[in-house]
This record gives C-alpha cells, structure tokens and sequence, in this order.
C-alpha cells in the first residue's frame, strides 16, 4: 500500500507540483492533456492484455472467494496496480481504495498458496489482506476489520478477527511510519453536541438526499453495465471525452475530491453550485467505473456524502463551525448506502477524525438511509448488484461455508496398506488390528478391502487349498485381489477443505478415496462424510 501511494502521489507532487487532488489548481492544457493520455493508455492496456487479466477490483475478489476457493491471480493484482495509478494520476473521478483491497486480497491469497493453508486459512488471510489494505489506505484499523466482514464476506466471521485485527494494527502502523498521519480534515471544534428537534430534521433531510444521490449512483452504473460489452477503446474514448469536458469546465470533480470537500468544510467561497458539483462528482464517478476503468468507488463516495453534507448545513445555515458535523454525516451515509456496510461507515469516521460526538446522530443516519436503499429502492451493496448482473452470487451456501471451515482430516480414517501378496503371517496381525479397511495396489491402481474380510478368508484354510494361495520360496502368501472383493479407490492430493471434497464426490460419483497425506494415505468416504455433517448438525 505504501508503494501504490507513492505510485499515485510522487509524480504528482514531484513533476506536477500539485497534490493528485489538485488538478482545478493545475492549467486547462494540464488538465486535458492527462486526463485524455490516461484514457487512452488504459485502453491501450487493455487492448493488449489477455482476457484473464482484465478483471479486478471488489467484485472480482467477491467472485475469487466464491468461485475459486480465494485464489487470486498474482497478475491480475499486478494490472491492478498500475491501471489505477495511472487513472488516478490521470484526475479520473475513481479512488484508490478499491484496488488497495484487490492487491491486499492478491498478496493474503498469495502467501496462503505458498504456505498450502487449508480453505480457512486462505480465508483468513485473504480477510487479513483486505483489512490491511483499508487500515493503510485510510489508517483507519477497526474500519478494515469490519469492512472485511460487512463487504467482502457478507457476515462475520468470530474466528477470523484476531489475525485480521492484527493485520490491520500493523498495516496502519506501516503507513503511519512511512507516509505520515492521513489527517483530511480537522472537526476540533465538534467537542459536544447538543441533541435537538432541528438537529434530527436536518439529518431527515440529509437521509433524502444521500437516498436520491445512491440510486443515482446505483442506476448510472446499471446503465452503463448494459454497454460494457463494447470494445475497450469506444468505452475508454467516452470517459475520456466527458473527463476532458469537466476538466475544463467543472475541474473541481476530478479526481478523489477532498480539495473541494476541504474548501466546502472550510466556508470558502465555490466556484460551482455545491448541489450541481455533488450531482456531477456522482454521474462523473459512477460513467467512469461503470464502463470499466480500474479504479475505486470507496473514496468518491465519502466525498459525494461529505459535500451532500456540507449543502444540507448551509441549506440550514448551520454556522461554518459545524459545518464539519454534517460532512461527516454525509461520508457515513452515502458509504453505508452504497455498500450496506453500517457499522464500517460508522467507525471509519470516528477513527479518520478521532471524535466520538457524531455517534447518536450518525447511527440516525446511517439506519435510515439503508432502509430507504432496501426497502424503497430495493438495493443491495453496489458489488453485491454487479456480481448478480453477471450471474454470480455473492455469497456461498451456508453447507458450502460450514464445509469449507473444515479440513478432511475429522473424517478421514487410518487404512493398513499391505503388498497384494501377504505373507500368512501379515495377515493374521490384522486381528490385532482396529483399523477397518486394507488398500492394496494392483498394476498401477489402487483397492480397498475390509479388514475383517480378509481374517475371514484366511479361516477358509482349514477347508483346504484355496484359490488365492500363492507360494515364494517355500513360503505362503495371501493374493489379497483374489481372496475377497475389493473396491477401487483413486488416490488424490489432500484437498484444501471439506467443501473440495464434496465436490470432488459429485464429479466423479466416486464413494470411496485415498487421500495423501504425507508419508502414508487415509481414507475418506462419502459414507463418513455424510454422518459427520449429520452429527454435526
């Protein structure tokens, strides 16, 4: 995270002499220019990548943990990297916390792999790598925790939280060392907070606005999800020519906009309409995302909140003061609406302006404002939309979670593997034995045979000469294929939970396996499998 904010600031500050939310600072050609060579480097990009590596972002993390046991390719986490910094180097309205949380997720889903984790610890460490990632991009760590579960998993997860919150502490302390504190703005002012009638019609009125402000967002990337199987560069063109277009006349809604948010907080006079900036910032950011630039929605969306905020306080006139109050109002609101993610809107404030007094009002707010989304709009989180418009769930069967929390080991059973031809001797320890079955290989597969089988066979003996005598030397053996009926059991790797087991089941209608587990196999059946999630349950 640290090496994506120097990406996305250094040139900024080095080469622009400008901050990267500076761009209204900046010349009208500056402003065209990158805005446009952006544009048109991300579709030259995009042109020219395989298919495989054009997906990121959120939802495609959402559909990695689903779809593909949390696997993440390390190249497309690669392409991540560099699309959004170029983006957002180019005064894109798009955010960098979005492709923070794809690269965090790559790098937790990575180390998994090398370490060969079971399904739970790749969860756990993918979690880790998302909450990382936002504790480091806002140095907000408690916010990181819950936006892992709200967002990423849909639910909380009790077994996950020491390792995530631990992730999130040392992401945070990272960043604070290396980059400094991330302090937007100041709220000093906001010490105590009077409770009144005028307060919570102020915040009613708040709650309309960020409801009509998230559908737009909402049914302006619908709209432009229906195009999105046009070429890179017709898509790409679009967002370049409506970016070049605010660039010279509204510069104010390029890039992640905390400049105008700090002039708003401040009661400095706008260029613009502070109603019209806030409309556009949210068309400009949901036309941008929607038609498939790499960039994130987090950060657009505490802004869109923010100035909402800020033109309800003077709608109020609300002294400049307090202002800050109902910013803040705003960014939880339009957080919460847009990504059903409540109490991590909540904390992200509390922790970004270390101030406890926006609570009561901010939780009035919040809950409002995701019922409104629910129940009138019928909504979900932004990335819960666009994983069901491709034809993907969001989230996984409760069996399908409860196997994957559950390596194969609780049903795995001990098996004695002998030679296919025993010695007599061999074969009687096995009464001494508990274990049930016997594997035996036979040109190059391999067989399961009951134990008690097999002792029954032996007693045979004493009604004389049996078929599957052998002789060596002198010596007795026991033809294990020819003495009782076996089974056919294919040997596979260990699988990462129950859930790949299960599947492996289904797909090759197989009831017994031979699973390796280094130095010797165990057995799995789907017979165990099943009573142990009937015990379970």
């Amino acid at each position: 995270m640290v090496l994506f904010y120097a990406a996305i600031y250094l040139p900024s500050r080095y080469f622009l002499s400008a901050d990267v939310d500076g761009f209204e600072s900046l010349p009208v050609e500056w402003r065209v220019g990158l805005t446009f060579f952006a544009c048109v480097v991300l579709a030259l990009i995009f042109i020219f990548l395989p298919k495989r590596f054009h997906k990121v972002g959120v939802p495609y993390v959402v559909e990695r943990l689903n779809y593909h046991k949390g696997n993440l390719p390390v190249g497309n986490g690669v392409v991540q990297f560099f699309t959004a910094a170029i983006g957002l180097m180019g005064g894109l309205s798009i955010g960098k916390e979005g492709p923070a949380v794809h690269l965090g997720a790559t790098l937790g889903g990575y180390i998994a792999g090398k370490a060969k984790l079971p399904q739970f610890g790749v969860e756990t460490l993918l979690a880790c790598g998302v909450a990382g990632a936002i504790s480091a991009v806002f140095q907000t760590p408690l916010a990181g925790v819950l936006f892992a579960f709200e967002v990423i998993f849909l639910e909380y997860r009790q077994r996950y939280v020491l390792p995530v919150l631990l992730s999130a502490v040392v992401a945070t302390l990272v960043s604070h060392y290396f980059i400094g504190p991330l302090d937007i703005f100041s709220i000093g002012s906001i010490t105590t907070l009077t409770l009144s009638v005028d307060l919570f019609v102020a915040c009613s009125v708040l709650v309309v606005l960020i409801s009509l402000l998230a559908a737009l967002f909402f049914h302006t990337q619908k709209a432009t999800w229906r195009i999105n199987s046009l070429p890179f560069w017709s898509r790409f063109l679009m967002v370049a020519i409506v970016s070049v277009f605010f660039a010279i006349y509204m510069p104010a809604v390029l890039g992640s906009g905390y400049t105008s948010l700090s002039h708003a907080l401040s009661g400095d006079a706008l260029l613009y309409s502070l109603l019209l900036l806030v409309v556009i910032k949210t068309l400009l950011t949901a036309f941008t995302v929607g038609l498939g630039v790499p960039g994130g929605m987090i950060g657009p969306t505490f802004i869109i909140g923010g100035l909402a905020g800020a033109q309800v306080a003077y709608l109020f006139d609300v002294p400049v003061s307090e202002i800050a109050l109902f910013a803040l109002l705003g960014m939880a609101a339009m957080m919460a609406a847009s990504f059903q993610a409540p109490l991590t809107a909540l904390v992200a404030i509390i922790e970004m302006t270390h101030s406890s007094a926006v609570i009561v009002p901010a939780l009035f707010v919040i809950v409002l404002v995701c019922l409104v989304m629910r129940v009138v709009f019928h909504q979900e989180s932004i990335f819960v939309e666009r994983l069901q418009y491709i034809g993907m769930a969001s989230t996984v069967s409760p069996l399908q979670r409860y196997l994957r929390q559950h390596t194969v080991k609780p049903v795995a059973e001990d098996v004695l593997v002998l030679p296919m031809l025993s010695s007599l001797e061999l074969v009687k320890d096995l009464a001494s034995s508990v274990v049930d079955y016997v594997a035996f290989e036979k040109d190059g597969d391999w067989h399961l045979v009951k134990r008690i089988l097999v002792l029954e066979a032996l007693d045979t003996m004493n009604e004389g000469p049996q078929a599957w005598m052998a002789t060596e030397n002198g010596k007795l053996f026991m033809d294990l294929s020819l003495a009782v009926e076996s089974i056919k059991a294919p040997v596979i790797e260990e699988p990462s939970s129950l859930d790949e087991m299960m599947t492996w089941f289904q797909k090759t209608a197989n009831r017994y396996a031979l699973v390796s587990f280094s130095p010797s196999f165990r057995l799995v059946s789907r017979q165990r499998l099943d009573q142990f999630l009937l015990e379970e349950d």
